[in-house]
């Protein structure tokens, strides 16, 4: 037997959740979508990013890096994206995040740790956070 399709948390949930654990953070619900905007530090090193996550209902959560701007040196590609910024932060197949999840406890984190990999990847022009060729 299957186990039970979780149900999904709703839009005030996620953004509650989200404001508890960054205060200082924005966000607006319209037109049955999410948007969120806040900072992450990767690590002490690390210098603070501006991040833009929207979600739907029906769809998957999306993160984007408003500034400051990634840095893609010459020859090579960013690893590890969906779209132009959208940024790839689980293998949907593999169930890690769905709609009964916590924004803030699962895809927060993950853009963080992505961001501490793009740092690394950006000294060393090796990706070293795992995951799958896109």
């Amino acid at each position: 037997m299957a186990a039970p399709k979780p149900k999904p948390l709703s839009l005030a949930i996620q953004a509650e959740h989200l404001r508890q654990i960054m205060p200082e953070s924005r966000y607006l619900i319209e037109s049955g979508e999410l948007r969120w905007w806040g900072y992450l530090l990767p690590s002490p090193l690390s210098q603070s990013y501006r991040v833009k996550l929207t979600y739907r209902l029906t769809g998957k959560p999306k993160i984007h890096i408003l500034s400051p701007q990634l840095i893609i040196p010459p020859d090579k590609k960013l690893p590890h994206i969906w779209s132009k910024d959208d940024l790839c932060l689980y293998f949907p197949d593999q169930k890690e995040w769905h709609l009964g999840k916590i924004l803030a406890h699962t895809v927060l984190p993950w853009a963080s740790e992505w961001l501490f990999f793009y740092e690394i990847w950006l000294a060393t022009g090796e990706w070293v956070g795992g995951g799958t060729t896109h």
